[in-house]
């Protein structure tokens, strides 16, 4: 791993990232508008799953889902200039590792909900006890996932 690292280190985006003065902080921004989106349209999503706002037709909250690839799109381009930015002090920090962690979680919880639980919803606007546990797992997992991150400058 160290070679990787040393690798991102040399590449044009690390030095990029540190000689263009606005990039890092213009990258924060767009990272917390980033998450203000993919938790925002996921917690809409999860929360009517969870059988929040009942009035509110199902398929109506799944428009939000484009949303939320947007927000996650924005967050893992911001979030790989920063790695690249310091690749030494993210890599063997272990609230990086547990966020990264959650990321890979939540994104296996949202394969489960595409593959069991969408389809019945657009179809018949029912909700089974898997929509829940898959609700209630993401609200936990991104919530983590923020968490953590947060976590990142304290930690090592």
């Amino acid at each position: 791993m160290q070679s990787v690292l040393i690798w991102i280190e040399s590449s044009p985006l690390h030095n990029w990232v540190l000689d263009a003065v606005w990039v890092f902080p213009a990258s924060e921004t767009i990272h917390f508008f980033g998450l203000i989106v993919l938790f925002g349209s996921v917690g809409i999503v999860d929360l009517r799953l969870l059988g929040i706002a009942r009035a509110i037709p199902l398929h109506s909250t799944l428009a939000f889902v484009p949303l939320s690839l947007v927000g996650f799109s924005l967050n893992a381009i911001t979030g790989t200039i920063f790695f690249f930015a310091d690749p030494f002090r993210y890599y063997p920090n272990i609230a990086f590792r547990f966020k990264v962690l959650a990321i890979i979680l939540a994104g296996l919880n949202a394969v489960w909900f595409k593959y069991a639980v969408h389809q019945k919803i657009v179809q018949s606007e029912e909700l089974a006890t898997d929509a829940k546990i898959i609700a209630g797992l993401s609200l936990a997992i991104w919530i983590l996932v923020i968490v953590a991150g947060r976590m990142i400058p304290y930690v090592e």
